[in-house]
């Protein structure tokens, strides 16, 4: 019996990363993680500093979308020389090259994946020091047929313009070309910026689209000066693993009304602001989620209604290794499994059942919050820090966990029934149970209260 052995390939194929990677993730989702990177860079510049309150000034990326073109530009400080070469690898070969920098960027796929999504050719300028480096991805190059990863780098060591980095895709694939010529997709795109890099923006990053400086949408809760019996919300801290975990869940609004249910008289950005938001290392990974992801409906917490439009939170991750975060390859949805995120869920969902009981309890009484809701401060759900100043220690969870849970308002308890009570002869009593039932002989208790409905209903009448 001979027996022989032979070599075969066992790399990746074009057609996997050009073809079939850009499918795992939506178009808006592709260019968010193009500003990701902007924001990497600015990191980098900035990490000495990166604890100052507007750390990211001066720091900009602007955005130039229409049917026939995409660019992106930044002054950021561009890709850094020791890193040129494995930025246009697929995948990154040095998964801890940012290891003291709180990013959220792990895998090396992002920007590549988004030019494979968007474009037939595309090419990317970065400056650094003076130096600039091009790579330019070619029709032939992008073709899924080729296998050729050969790519080539220009460079000029005596260039003047600004350090930062350069996309740009001229060549359009014209689903893309047909989605980017759409208001409403850039309406959104800009909405999802001003999410999603909401609390960079607020530490002093910009971000333009089409000449449009874009405003930071941010989640904020009601924080009473009563401690005792005041509008406070529910707040957690903890520190497990290399990874900081702040939650906070509260009212950011007033409490809804069933008219306001039933007429559907909510504005949508009310509506919209309901939920749980998610946020890793300062990016706003889930947006206002109302589903199982942040603890609706799983055990003892209610699925969300729209009687709990008033109730808005976040779950903070922060970490130096982006690996340890609970986050995907899009940066946008979670690695819901993982244990540091089961830690978290079980906390927010204790959060959330703190406010769907209140919500609970003043149903029917809604408009009796209006001025305590209404008159409390309305302060960055991110700069909490109740259970830190005020809280009780989490038993049983470790990492230092504390928590905040507040002492609400309750309604008075009113007694709305009282007791009926006469005395009338036996007979006539006989005489109209027999008018009213048909038998002389029903209980003399159950005729006195048929006869005070039919009355009722009369004087209604």
């Amino acid at each position: 019996m001979n027996n022989s052995v032979r070599e075969i390939s066992g790399g990746p194929t074009k057609r996997f990363f050009v073809a079939m990677l850009p499918r795992d993730i939506e178009l808006g989702d592709a260019i968010l993680d193009l500003v990701d990177n902007s924001v990497d860079g600015a990191m980098r510049q900035r990490r000495k500093s990166l604890q100052e309150t507007n750390v990211y000034k001066g720091f900009r990326c602007n955005l130039e979308i229409s049917e026939k073109e995409f660019r992106i530009t930044d002054n950021c400080g561009g890709i850094p020389k020791e890193y040129i070469d494995s930025a246009f690898r697929l995948g990154r070969p040095q998964v801890d090259k940012d290891g003291d920098l709180p990013t959220i960027g792990m895998y090396g796929i992002g920007m590549k994946r988004a030019i494979f999504k968007m474009g037939l050719a595309a090419k990317v300028s970065s400056v650094t020091d003076g130096s600039s480096s091009t790579v330019e991805y070619t029709e032939e190059w992008l073709d899924p047929e080729n296998d050729d990863f050969t790519l080539s780098i220009g460079e000029d060591s005596d260039d003047q313009s600004g350090d930062g980095v350069r996309i740009e895709i001229r060549k359009l694939k014209p689903e893309i070309a047909k989605q980017f010529s759409r208001t409403s997709f850039v309406n959104k795109l800009a909405d999802s910026i001003s999410e999603h890099f909401a609390y960079l923006m607020m530490k002093g990053f910009e971000v333009c689209l089409n000449g449009s400086l874009l405003k930071p949408r941010t989640i904020q809760v009601g924080v009473s000066d009563n401690l005792d019996n005041g509008i406070q919300p529910y707040n957690y801290t903890a520190h497990f693993d290399g990874v900081d975990v702040n939650i906070t869940v509260g009212l950011y609004r007033r409490l809804t009304t069933e008219d306001e249910i039933e007429s559907s008289t909510l504005a949508s950005d009310a509506v919209e602001r309901a939920g749980i938001s998610v946020i890793c290392n300062d990016r706003v990974v889930l947006v206002s989620d109302r589903t199982a992801k942040t603890g609706w409906g799983l055990g003892s917490v209610p699925r969300y209604h729209p009687q709990f439009r008033a109730i808005a939170g976040v779950v903070i991750f922060t970490a130096a290794a982006a690996s340890k975060l609970p986050i995907s390859t899009t940066k946008r949805d979670l690695d819901t499994d993982s244990d540091i995120y089961v830690r978290a869920l079980n906390a927010v969902s204790e959060g959330i059942v703190t406010f769907t009981s209140f919500t609970n309890k003043w149903k029917g009484k809604e408009r009796e919050t209006d001025k305590l809701i209404e008159q409390v401060e309305r302060v960055e759900a991110t700069s909490i820090s109740l259970a830190a100043q005020h809280g009780i220690s989490a038993r049983g969870q470790g990492g230092g966990a504390r928590k905040y849970v507040p002492n609400l308002p309750r309604p008075q308890t009113e007694r709305t029934t009282r007791r009926i009570a006469f005395s009338k002869d036996i007979g006539e009593i006989h005489t109209v149970s027999k008018h009213l039932f048909g038998d002389a002989n029903v209980a003399p208790g159950d005729v006195g209260s048929a006869c005070f409905d039919w009355i009722l209903k009369s004087s209604k009448e």
